[in-house]
Formats: structure tokens, C-alpha cells, sequence
């Protein structure tokens, strides 16, 4: 689907354009509230507050950026604005709200980062994915992941391997090509 057919849709009301609208973005902006909130469900609050506001405010993006800066800002100022109601001692929040800027933008370019990142382990054989997992997501070394998923140490090296060429080769083209090839 092309952008104005986003944009139109959303223009005219149309539910499932709205729907394929949020499916896209739901993902990293819970990701990405999460950065700074107390749980999930309140960032799944946030996020979900965001995109009823988006629906009120349809009529006003011309393009799908628009909409994405839309979702983050307001995301962002909504985790802002619980994060000053919650502190009970006000003494150095002028240094933290600008804190708070640059930090958010690193943040969004996180979740952006991680989004696509999971979005291409998803394409990999399951056992490259499984190693990847284990060993970047949950911290294990090669001899645990290879207890855990009972196999050997040399297997998991070299699914491990695989998976970073693999991964490096579906995210070739990206932002994340010079991030990988650091690790690879």
C-alpha cells in the first residue's frame, strides 16, 4: 500500500487503514514508552492514548512522517508529563526535562532500531534465532545456551555465526548495516 492511500483512508475514517496504521507502529512506541515508564501497562496506556488522539486528529497529517513524529511526540510528552507528576521532589527537574529531549531521541532511534532488528530475526531459521535470542537478549554464554537447547557448544557457535550473517545480509541497505558490522 502507497502513502496516499494511507493518508486518504485515514482522511475518510476508514478503520482498517487505521488499523494498518497501528498495527506498524504500535510495536516500538510501546517499546519505546516502556523506555521510560513505571511498567508496561502504562505504556501500553500511553501508546494507546496517543493513537486516540491520532483518530481525533486525522484530517491534520499530509504524510506518513507526520504521523510517526505525531505518535512519538506524544508519546513522549504524555511519559514526560506522568514522569513530573510522580515526583514528589522538584529540586532538579528544570536539568532533567532537558535531559529528557536528547535522551528521547535516542530512545526513539532505539526502538525504530530494535523493531527492525526483531522484524528480521523473525525471518531466520529457528535455530539461529533461538541462539541469537538466548545470547543478546537473555545474556546466556555458548556452554548454557548449548544446555539449554541440548546440543553442542560448536552448534551454537555456529548457528550463532550464521544467524549474524544472516541477519547482516536481510538488514543490508539499512541505518543498521554499520551498527552490525561493529559486532560481526
Amino acid at each position: 500500500m502507497n502513502e496516499e492511500f494511507y493518508i486518504t483512508g485515514l482522511l475518510q475514517g476508514n478503520e482498517q487503514v487505521f488499523r494498518e496504521i497501528f498495527e506498524k507502529y504500535h510495536t516500538r512506541l510501546c517499546y519505546f514508552a516502556s523506555t521510560f515508564l513505571a511498567t508496561d501497562q502504562d505504556a501500553e496506556d500511553v501508546v494507546q492514548e496517543a493513537f486516540v488522539k491520532l483518530w481525533q486528529k486525522r484530517a491534520d497529517f499530509p504524510d506518513l512522517n507526520s504521523i510517526k513524529a505525531f505518535l512519538y511526540i506524544t508519546v513522549k510528552n504524555r511519559c514526560l508529563n506522568i514522569y513530573k507528576h510522580g515526583k514528589v521532589v522538584r529540586k532538579y527537574e528544570g536539568s532533567l526535562e532537558e535531559g529528557w529531549e536528547s535522551d528521547a531521541m535516542i530512545r526513539i532511534i532505539e526502538s525504530e532500531v530494535l523493531e527492525n532488528v526483531f522484524q528480521a530475526l523473525e525471518k531466520l531459521p529457528a535455530g539461529c534465532r533461538n541462539v541469537l535470542h538466548l545470547s543478546y537478549f537473555e545474556g546466556m554464554k555458548h556452554k548454557d545456551i548449548a544446555n539449554h537447547l541440548q546440543v553442542s557448544v560448536n552448534t551454537v557457535k555456529t548457528q550463532k555465526t550464521r544467524g549474524l550473517h544472516l541477519l547482516k545480509r536481510l538488514l543490508k541497505g539499512s541505518s543498521l548495516t554499520l551498527f552490525l558490522s561493529h559486532y560481526l
